[in-house]
């Protein structure tokens, strides 16, 4: 339109000059003709810039509703990745206490397990112990059964004084004083000693179970002979008198053996007649199956 009016102009100050040659109004005819053209042409591309400017437009609210859309979607996104992060955090925290927890947790399993191996180790010495204590019972009724086996069939010899029968540390002793066996100084048993050794191992032949120990004991007296240097020696072949006497009568030789003390295990003291006297004896004394039974038990006598 612009260039339309300026042609119109041209035209109108050319004619207004007056006298215009032909050839010159043609040619200006000729030109407003293709200013015209030029201008038509000039719309036309105006109007297709238009249109594309208008679909570019149209494109561009596209891509800006686009643009909206997705800032929505990034936007929504950024709330989700911030509560993600927010529940990230909290489980962060929650695995923190867990492992604490857990860590806790292993402390009182090792506590518990150790509780539980001492607790173990009690129950296994328990048992062994009862096991034992079971043995021991065992034991002692047996023990108590030849007690009262032997006190039934000495009982004659224990009212005449020939001898007594104890227990004595869980052990059965059959106690026979010198004076009945043997003269002073000697180890050679005499009839009465002969006759009580024999009804003892009488006796001792109904238990080959059972082990017996023959033990010689003195007073303080000291002695010094060519046969017997000492009381070691007297007390000791006085048990090995008593000993063969045994086995000649059917005792079992593995099941006794025979032994000396001398004047060093008394049983009273030996600043009287009486004293010395009681320390003076042979005691028969049935071993314990169990080394337990050892233990200090009360003492019995008849």
């Amino acid at each position: 339109m612009k260039l339309l009016s300026i042609a119109a102009l041209a035209a109108v100050a050319l004619l207004s000059t007056g006298c215009v040659m032909k050839s010159t109004h043609d040619q200006t005819l000729q030109e407003l003709n293709t200013t015209r053209s030029a201008l038509s042409s000039a719309q036309q591309t105006i109007g297709e810039q238009k249109q594309t400017i208008g679909e570019q437009q149209q494109v561009l609210d596209q891509q800006k509703l686009s643009i909206e859309e997705q800032q929505k979607l990034i936007d929504e996104q950024k709330q989700l990745i911030a509560q993600n992060r927010e529940e990230l955090e909290k489980n962060k925290a929650l695995i923190e206490l867990s492992q604490k927890e857990l860590s806790e947790l292993d402390i009182k399993k090792e506590a518990l397990q150790k509780q539980l191996a001492e607790a173990q180790a009690g129950l296994q010495a328990s048992q062994a112990k009862l096991e034992t204590m079971r043995q021991i019972e065992a034991e002692t009724q047996k023990r108590n059964a030849i007690y009262a086996r032997f006190v039934e069939a000495l009982q004659k010899m224990i009212d005449g004084g020939q001898l007594t029968v104890t227990i004595e540390q869980g052990r059965i002793v059959i106690n026979l004083p010198n004076e009945v066996l043997f003269a002073s100084g000697s180890s050679t048993l005499n009839k009465q000693g002969q006759e009580a050794v024999r009804n003892v191992a009488a006796v001792l032949k109904e238990f080959s179970d059972r082990r017996f120990q023959i033990e010689g004991h003195t007073d303080d007296m000291p002695i010094k002979s060519e046969r017997f240097p000492s009381n070691w020696e007297l007390s000791t072949a006085r048990a090995l008198s008593v000993v063969h006497l045994m086995t000649d009568e059917g005792v079992a030789t593995q099941n006794v053996s025979a032994a000396g003390y001398g004047e060093f295990h008394p049983r009273a003291g030996n600043d009287t007649r009486e004293g010395r006297a009681l320390n003076r004896r042979i005691e028969i004394v049935m071993l314990p199956n169990l080394d337990i039974l050892s233990s200090e038990l009360p003492k019995v006598a008849r």
